[in-house]
Formats: C-alpha cells, sequence, structure tokens
C-alpha cells in the first residue's frame, strides 16, 4: 500500500493492520555525508587508543564524541553499548555532528549493567545477592520485573485496577482506612504509598509515617501542594480512591517480584520460572540517560535503539533525532511534585528551537513518553504507548510546554501523524504558545486516572493554536461517582483565539471537544459515539458562564461571559451544549449554525473508520462558506462533518516505514490503523 504523508491520502486495502515493535531494527535513512567532514566508526570489538577508522574503530562511542566536529559523522557497529555520552562540541547550521546506527545493524544504548555476584537461596524460589549501588528498576531476560507491592501486579497488568487497593470508609487527607490492608500481615511504616487520590487526575508519593501490621489504618503527611488541598477539603471524604505500596521484604510474595534491602545491599529476587537468578540474565537500571545533550546545537542522533535509558537535549537549536526506538526509557519509583525542590522525574525530551524528534517510538514508562520545549520545534510521525502507568496528569503521552524563549517571534510548534495510545493520562498536552496539532491518531487514555482528555491545552498564551484532523477517542475514566467522564478535545480556562475543525471524536467519556474562553473556531467535525452506553458524551460543550477566580490562573483578566463570539458550524454532533454535565443549550444560537445535531450520522461505516459522508446523504453541501476557513471544498458548499464526499480521504497517526508483523516485548501487538 502506498502513505503519503504529505498529500495524507490513502491508497490501498484499509483493512490491512500494520504492527510494529521497538525490538526489531528496521531500515535507516541516512543524510549524505558532508565531504568536508572525517568519518568514525565505533565497535565493541573497538578500542579508544585506536584512530577510529573503519578498520581500527573506537571502542565507546564516548571516544568519538569527545573529539567530533562540525560535519563529522560517527557510525556505530551493532552491539550494546552501557554508557552515557555526553558530546564535546556541536556543529554548525548545514554541518551538524552526526550520530548514526550503521546501516542494517541494530544498536542498542543500553542503561542498566549486569548482575554478576553469587545467588543463594533465601526461601523458597526467592534468591539473594549483594548488590552496593542503589537503583530502581530490574530485568530478567530483558522483561522488566516488579518491585515486591501490594496489592500484587506483573508487567502485563499496568492497566489492571484491580491490582490498586481501593480506600476505605473513614479514609480522609492524610489517612488511609482499608480493611483489605489488614490482612497482609505486614508492618507498612516507612515504605512508599503511591496515591490516585482526591480528584484523582494527579498521584502522589508519600512515605508511610505510622502504621503496624494488622492495622487497617496508615498516615502519610499532609503537605500535598496548595490547590490539592483546596481540592482535598471539596473532596471529602477520600474514599473510593486508588493506591498501592512498595518498600518493603515482606511484599516480596509472588513470581517476577524482587526487593532491595538498601541498608545491607541485599538484593532478593523471584524469577517468574522460579529458577536461580545465575540461570537467567539480571540487569538493573544504573543509568538515566544513553545520550545527553547540553548547550550544543547541531547535533544529529540516527538509528538508536534504547533499553532502560533514554536521551536529552536541553538548550539545543536544529538539534534531530530520527528512527530511534526507545524501550524501557524512563522509571522514579517516588513522583516529584509540581512545587518541590528535588530534581524532576526523568524525562525523554528536548528544549530549544527549530528542532526536530520523528520516525521514533517510545513504549513501557509509568512517567511522560515525549516532552519538546520552546518554539518552532517539530514532532513528526512518531509512536507513543504504554505510558504513565501510575495516572498523573503531570506525565502525559507527548507534553508540549514553551519554554523561556519568547514564542510570539517564532513560527508554532508543529505535532503532526503521531500516534498514542494506552496511556494512564492525557495523550497530547501543550501550553504556553501557539502550536499546530494535527493528523495525530490519540486513543485508549486516562486507563488510570480521572478528568483527563486526549487532547488537551489551557491558557490566553495557546492563542492562534490549530488542533485539526486528528482521531481521537476511547477517553472514559471512571470517576468516584461511577460516571465516565473522560474528554476528547479540550481547551480548559481562558481560551482565545483557538481553532478545532476537522476532527473525528468518539466514544469519550463526557464530552467529545471543550472550548472555554473567547473567539474561538469550531468547525467541521464529526463527534459520534459507537458504544450504546456512552451516547451522553456525543456533544460539543461551549461554556458561556462568567470565568471563573482560580489561584493558578491569574496572568488575564476574567472574562464575564465566555463564548459569546465563538463560531460553531458545519459539525456532526449530537447535542451542543453549554454547562458541565448538564444539557443546557448553548445560548447563542446565531454563532451556532449549519451543524448536524443527530446521534446518527449518515456516514460510510465509522465502526470500520470510514466518517465520509454516505451518497445521497443529507451532510453533502449542507454545510456554511466561511472565507479563510472553509476555502477547500467539493461541490457547492462545504460538507457537514470533517470529510468532503469525494475529498481526499485523510488518515492520521504513525506511519511505520515498513510492516513489520513483530509483536513487542511482553507479547502485545502494537495497534495502529
Amino acid at each position: 500500500m502506498d502513505w503519503s504523508t504529505e498529500e495524507r491520502n490513502y491508497v490501498g486495502d484499509e483493512s490491512e493492520v500494520v504492527e510494529y515493535s521497538v525490538r526489531t531494527p528496521i531500515p535507516r535513512r541516512f543524510l549524505k555525508v558532508d565531504p568536508s567532514g572525517r568519518d568514525y566508526y565505533v565497535s565493541p570489538s573497538g578500542d579508544d587508543g585506536n584512530p577510529g577508522s573503519k578498520e581500527a574503530p573506537f571502542r565507546t562511542i564516548q571516544r568519538c564524541a569527545d573529539i567530533a566536529q562540525a560535519g563529522d559523522t560517527c557510525f556505530v557497529r551493532e552491539g550494546t553499548y552501557r554508557e552515557t555520552v555526553r558530546p564535546k562540541n556541536g556543529g554548525r547550521v548545514r554541518d551538524p555532528i552526526k550520530y548514526v546506527a550503521f546501516p542494517g545493524e541494530e544498536v542498542t544504548l543500553n542503561g542498566t549493567d549486569l548482575v554478576s555476584g553469587e545467588w543463594s537461596v533465601y526461601k523458597g524460589a526467592i534468591y539473594q545477592t549483594r548488590v552496593d549501588v542503589s537503583f530502581e528498576q530490574l530485568f530478567v531476560d530483558g522483561q522488566m520485573m516488579v518491585e515486591a507491592r501490594w496489592p500484587n501486579m506483573g508487567l502485563e497488568q499496568i492497566w489492571d485496577r484491580s491490582c490498586w487497593a481501593n480506600t476505605g470508609q473513614g479514609s480522609l487527607y492524610g489517612k488511609i482506612v482499608d480493611p483489605e490492608l489488614a490482612k497482609t500481615d505486614v508492618d507498612w511504616t516507612g515504605a512508599i504509598a503511591t496515591l490516585n487520590v482526591a480528584h484523582r487526575f494527579l498521584t502522589w508519593t508519600r512515605r508511610v509515617n505510622s502504621h503496624s501490621a494488622g492495622s487497617d489504618t496508615f498516615t502519610y503527611n499532609r503537605d500535598m501542594e496548595p490547590r490539592i488541598q483546596n481540592s482535598a477539603n471539596a473532596t471529602k471524604p477520600w474514599e473510593d480512591n486508588y493506591y498501592y505500596l512498595t518498600g518493603k521484604l515482606g511484599a516480596l510474595d509472588s513470581p517476577g517480584e524482587w526487593f532491595h534491602d538498601v541498608e545491607t545491599g541485599t538484593l532478593y529476587l523471584w524469577c517468574p520460572d522460579g529458577a536461580s537468578p545465575a540461570e537467567h540474565t539480571v540487569e538493573i537500571k544504573v543509568r538515566e540517560r544513553a545520550f545527553e545533550v547540553r548547550d550544543l546545537d547541531e547535533i544529529h542522533l540516527i538509528g538508536f535503539h534504547f533499553f532502560g535509558a533514554t536521551f536529552s537535549f536541553e538548550n539545543t537549536v536544529h538539534s534531530v533525532v530520527d528512527d530511534c526506538h526507545l524501550l524501557f526509557p524512563t522509571f522514579a519509583r517516588e513522583l516529584t511534585d509540581l512545587d518541590a525542590d528535588p530534581k524532576p522525574a526523568p524525562m525523554t525530551r528536548m528544549s530549544g528551537s527549530h528542532n526536530t524528534i520523528r520516525n521514533c517510538s517510545l513504549a513501557y514508562t509509568p512517567l511522560s513518553g515525549l516532552v519538546l520545549v520552546g518554539p518552532d520545534n517539530t514532532l513528526d510521525n512518531n509512536l507513543v504507548h504504554d505510558v504513565c502507568w501510575n495516572g498523573s496528569l503531570r506525565y502525559p503521552a507527548i507534553n508540549l510546554e514553551a519554554g523561556d524563549r519568547p514564542s510570539d517571534k517564532w513560527k508554532p510548534t508543529l505535532v503532526k501523524s503521531n500516534t498514542v495510545y494506552r496511556c494512564g493520562s492525557a495523550g497530547i498536552t501543550f501550553r504556553g504558545q501557539a502550536y499546530i496539532i494535527e493528523y495525530n491518531y490519540v486513543h485508549d487514555l486516562g486507563l488510570t486516572s480521572n478528568d483527563v482528555a486526549g487532547i488537551y491545552t489551557s491558557g490566553a498564551e495557546v492563542a492562534g493554536s490549530v488542533v485539526r484532523y486528528n482521531w481521537v477517542h476511547g477517553c472514559h475514566p471512571e470517576s468516584e461517582r461511577g460516571k465516565h467522564i473522560g474528554l476528547g478535545i479540550r481547551l480548559d480556562d481562558q481560551g482565545r483565539d483557538f481553532s478545532v475543525h476537522h476532527n473525528v471524536v468518539w466514544d469519550c467519556g463526557l464530552d467529545a471537544i471543550v472550548v472555554k474562553g473567547e473567539y474561538n473556531y469550531v468547525y467541521n467535525n464529526t463527534v459520534l459515539h459507537l458504544k450504546p452506553e456512552l451516547r451522553h458524551a456525543n456533544s460539543i460543550r461551549l461554556d458561556t458562564e462568567p470565568e471563573p477566580y482560580k489561584a493558578w490562573r491569574r496572568d488575564h483578566p476574567l472574562l464575564g461571559e465566555q463564548n459569546a463570539h465563538t463560531l460553531v458550524f458545519n459539525n456532526i454532533v449530537g447535542l451542543i451544549r453549554a454547562e458541565y454535565k448538564k444539557d443546557t443549550p448553548f445560548e447563542h444560537k446565531s454563532n451556532a449554525i449549519h451543524n448536524a445535531l443527530t446521534y446518527a450520522p449518515e456516514l460510510v461505516d465509522p465502526e470500520h473508520f470510514e466518517f465520509a459522508p454516505q451518497a445521497g446523504s443529507s451532510l453533502i453541501d449542507a454545510g456554511v462558506a466561511m472565507a479563510g476557513l472553509t476555502d477547500d471544498f467539493e461541490g457547492e458548499a462545504p460538507d457537514i462533518g470533517a470529510y468532503e464526499f469525494g475529498g481526499a480521504y485523510w488518515r492520521p497517526g504513525y506511519r511505520p516505514r515498513m510492516s513489520l508483523f513483530a509483536r513487542d516485548s511482553i507479547g502485545d501487538p502494537y495497534a495502529i490503523v
């Protein structure tokens, strides 16, 4: 089949499913080497005393990174490299320094070290050895093991809510009451409590202050940030919330678990097959980053696999990460609060301007996926999935921030053709400047959190942003009241001059599209439900009440009325409403025109992702033309909805360079439409 990412036309058998694995090498795309630069080579069989030629390569990538100058290329031969590479020099415009995996060879930058000590039986199938370094993540034969916890969980259960404990009657801010806790017969004092509590869009980690074996109650510090404390006062009691506990040897009671006693240096491990760890390859994560760039420009990183480590580019310009694939890139046992002093959680991050991350994949982390900071950057054709296990809005799958550079002097950051799925929190979040969010496929979100959206932003700073040609579905986390309250696309408080058009949103829990603020444009979107139980969610919500005062949003004057000048037209939607969880009609009816208010639109085959109007549909030519907004249409007038009858049928999301019918590390095929 033929996928054209520029024209975005789909030609071929649409039923074909592509499955992709970050563990499988794929063809590399290389920039032509500038003849003025030098080529260096690195190989596991090399020596850093060598000249770095093809015949006599270096042993470490760092050796090449120490001497490479603008225009040079460092070719890395097949193998595993356990190091953190920190380039000493940057490139120049059109003369970058390139770090390239050798054509056709799989090169892995690995953040782990091997556990090589002698193993002895501790008890039963639990073995012990000595490890004197501190660590938080462990792998057996390339598979992540879970640190001993209660309730138990395997890696394949990261989205199973039954693997979290429930707070019971009497739970309050600072106190957990749970009858099941008493049955563990473990003294959890000093353990780490991971708390998805209060409004449940954030998750916290706190030490257990006091508990005794057989007790159903423990306490923790009441020191969450002020806005959560305000939420706590309005969310009494804290019952039917979620938590789990780690950090005790007594929790090690099932295969696939481990515990490290930092004080004695003793590592305890129960392998999945019950055999001695000596019969397996055991690795511990000791490096957060395998490739780290700071205050250098024009660095290109091409074709690498990352395992148990990630990359970080800080304050860089015209740098590129291309065709890199990350498995278990980041991990943190304790989650950093927004206003806390400790170092932030590790991130796969690039900051600066005119930078690009493209053709990459990232899978399996309890934290954020890709983080891009600054103006005029590009995030193009990436795959992100199985991230944010702990369900905190701080760690979305794709997180976009403005940084310190003045956004009004730069082009918007472009985020296009990415696929995001299976995320504990939001899919794509952005703030602080203008963005173009287009042709992304975002689905199955809010799996371990509450009140989140597939695509989310807020604030007047994002004025001029456009969200267009995206598919969003499957965001319906279950609230504390048993209701599904996920959202599709959300412009939150104080939005201004924001455009949402030609998106398809379905099967989200509360509202498909939410737009707050003023002077916004919502047009030619298709909103529908494929699951009857979510029919109530088939809506566009446009708040009209005065903008509420919120202590953390004080940068702009508050409006006495919202969306009085917002235009809403050419949308397929069941309901246009103005209030949260109420069917209050949108009162500015003169601004909402030519919308098809229907729960059963005449589309070709939405269950199989065919959202164009049927032949003879009343949607055809039924829209209104708006100069500068709907100029590209077929027939006498624009159609209603995201697709034009007879027009090009665009499909969003990540495009692998070839079909690899492979599976990822836990045997689950990637889902790419």
